[in-house]
This record gives structure tokens, sequence and C-alpha cells, in this order.
């Protein structure tokens, strides 16, 4: 029995932990969709922590359902809440935890889509400063382009 216990509470506290997952993607996408890249690093970091710990808890449900001779997976989980058809809270976790996980691989999903596009923009904007940098130039009086400044590039003495 005790290692249906901790296959309770690990269901319940993979549930709580995922909760906190989605909000900090909601927090990364309001980041992102507000342009404060500077809160992006703590963000990025403290995501990759709370993703660590929730690949960590997976592994520990994993190997309390090995214990009790099932399948360390989703039909390990299914067959041992058939087993115990009293245990309502546990599928109630259980169905919840399935639908966090999608809600997070969505958000994650539409994130990683924000960033590309903030990457792509940025490296639009310095292309077209490195041609416009590249290319200045003027007309002579003989209806001619001539380079901007003498011929230097930019930076140089």
């Amino acid at each position: 029995m005790a290692g249906e216990v901790t296959l309770q509470h690990l269901l319940h506290e993979e549930v709580a932990l995922l909760r906190d997952f989605l909000a900090l993607l909601q927090r990364e996408q309001k980041t992102l969709m507000d342009g404060d890249i500077d809160r992006l690093s703590p963000l990025a970091l403290e995501k990759s922590a709370l993703f660590g710990r929730l690949a960590a808890l997976g592994d520990t449900r994993n190997k309390a359902l090995a214990a009790l001779a099932l399948a360390p997976d989703r039909v390990g989980v299914e067959a041992w809440l058939a087993a115990h058809p009293g245990e309502a809270a546990s599928r109630k976790a259980w169905a919840e935890l399935l639908a966090l996980t999608l809600e997070a691989r969505e958000l994650n999903r539409v994130n990683g889509n924000l960033i590309n596009t903030r990457l792509a923009n940025n490296q639009q904007a310095l292309t077209t400063l490195l041609a416009a940098a590249n290319q200045a130039a003027l007309y002579g009086p003989d209806g001619q382009t001539t380079p901007l400044g003498g011929g230097r590039s930019l930076g140089s003495y």
C-alpha cells in the first residue's frame, strides 16, 4: 500500500508543479508580447529549473509505478487507476495532469513562435541597417553615385 500512497501523492504534487509551470509560461508570453526583453533571461532560468523539477517528479512517478510492477508510463498510471476504482481524487489529478500537459505544450509552442518572430524581425532590421550602411551613396555632378563619406566604412578611422 505504501507505493500506492506515494503514487497518489506524486500525482497531486505533479499537478501543482505543472500549474506553476503554466503560470510561468503565461508570464513568459506576456513578457514576449510586451517586448520586455530584459525579463526573458530570468524567466528562462526559472523555466529551466521548474522543468527540471517536473522531469524529476515524472521519473519518480515512473519508478513508483515500476515498483508496483506496472509500466513506467501513461499506460501504467491508467492500469493502476483501473485497479483502484475508489481513487477518484487520483483519477481527477491524472486527468488534470494530462490536460495541463497539453496546455503547457501549446503555450510553449506559441511562446517559441513569438521568440522566432522577434528574432526574424531583429535579423531583418539588422540586415536592412547593414545594407543601408554599405550602400549609402549620393549622386555626383555627373549623375553617378558616389559613396557617402568619401568611401570610408562605418567605424573606421
